[in-house]
């Protein structure tokens, strides 16, 4: 079996066919979830700079932000983890 070389240029999700009617495909899901944490660490950055530079805001709503967005980041390094997982054992699996 050949192997195609990768061509250069932006990787794309290949479009496939949805199994459920209104449902979402997992690279989308995925993608749309990394834009979420990354909000989360933005809005929580947002809040610490405006509480240490401009002296604005609350301690609480700053801290909250912080805890929001290592939770979400905690979350998707673990989903990140077991897909990694999960990849191992189906390549293990082959062999």
């Amino acid at each position: 079996m050949a192997i195609n070389p990768i061509a250069g240029g932006q990787v794309t999700a290949r479009e496939t066919t949805r199994s459920e009617p209104g449902g979402e495909h997992f690279a989308s899901s995925l993608a749309r979830f990394m834009r979420d944490v990354n909000q989360d660490q933005i809005d929580a950055a947002k809040q610490i700079k405006q509480l240490a530079v401009n002296g604005e805001g609350s301690i609480h709503e700053a801290m909250s932000a912080m805890n929001k967005a290592e939770g979400s980041f905690r979350l998707l390094m673990e989903m990140r983890n077991r897909l990694v997982d999960g990849l191992n054992r189906l390549l293990q699996t082959r062999g």
